[in-house]
């Protein structure tokens, strides 16, 4: 039954067109064909057929959506907005897809996503540079996936800056980080793990960012300030962090151990 009323619904684009511009507020015949640059025959057969469907009832001269057809437009606008995202951003759905098989692709719908492509390969990288620069965070909380001197350099600036700053990174990264240079101790929490990881999550007071890797290449940069698209990536940092164990930065370097990474190299 839902398949043979969506094939109702989809065989014609209009008739959604017509759910979408009824939900905003009710119109009449003409009041449709203007807003939706169609005949007035094509208005009126869409119109008839979502009546006898039962999403569209007909009041004091004017169109206007039934409580069924009100889901049925949201349904079906979530369902394409689902649609359109996994067509956009089908790389970064599959990475955190991996990292995370609850993740929700409809939390990219509203992310600012850059790419690194064969003419732009360095727009990741880039983007997150600009982003953590502009930043006015009190606080950062991160997965470093890999050691990279730009991100370090970034993040060190931060710290200079009495922003609190908790990292957590894979012992591997931590075993080829240059000795840590005037890390303010108070402001930094370092955890480590025993197992690799193949993304980065930055999470700040105004937004968070994601990195996407490919064999120790960042390859794409995902932002959103979306509160859920927030939710999803503190849930994650916190499950990591949880598992990690911290790191004593005075007992490290009075042991000359490799630090944090979180310091330009010379």
């Amino acid at each position: 039954m839902g398949y043979d009323r969506g094939k109702q619904l989809f065989s014609s684009p209009h008739r959604l067109e017509l759910l979408r511009a009824l939900r905003s507020k009710p119109a009449d015949t003409k009041a449709l064909t203007d807003e939706l640059s169609i005949s007035r025959v094509t208005v009126q057969r869409h119109t008839n057929g979502c009546c006898e469907l039962g999403w569209v009832r007909k009041s004091d001269g004017r169109y206007e959506l039934t409580p069924v057809g009100e889901h049925v437009c949201e349904a079906a606008t979530a369902f394409l907005d689902r649609l359109t995202v996994l067509e956009n951003h089908e790389e970064a759905v599959r990475t955190l897809a991996a990292v995370d098989d609850s993740f929700d692709p409809l939390l990219l719908a509203d992310a600012r996503i850059s790419v690194a492509e064969p003419n732009s390969p360095h727009d990741p990288i880039i983007h997150y540079r600009n982003a953590m620069t502009e930043t006015n965070t009190t606080a950062v909380r991160g997965i470093l996936p890999v050691f990279s001197e730009l991100l370090i350099e970034v993040h060190h600036e931060l710290l200079e800056g009495g922003t609190e700053t908790e990292v957590v990174a894979p012992q591997s990264v931590l075993e080829t980080a240059p000795p840590p240079e005037d890390v303010p101790s108070s402001a930094f929490t370092l955890y480590t793990l025993e197992e690799t990881v193949d993304f980065g999550v930055t999470v700040t007071d105004e937004t968070v960012l994601v990195g996407v890797y490919d064999d120790g290449t960042f390859v794409a940069c995902i932002e959103s300030a979306e509160p859920a698209f927030r939710e999803w990536a503190t849930g994650l940092y916190d499950r990591y962090r949880e598992r990690a164990t911290r790191v004593p930065l005075e007992t490290a370097a009075s042991d000359g151990a490799p630090q944090s990474g979180l310091e330009p190299s010379e």
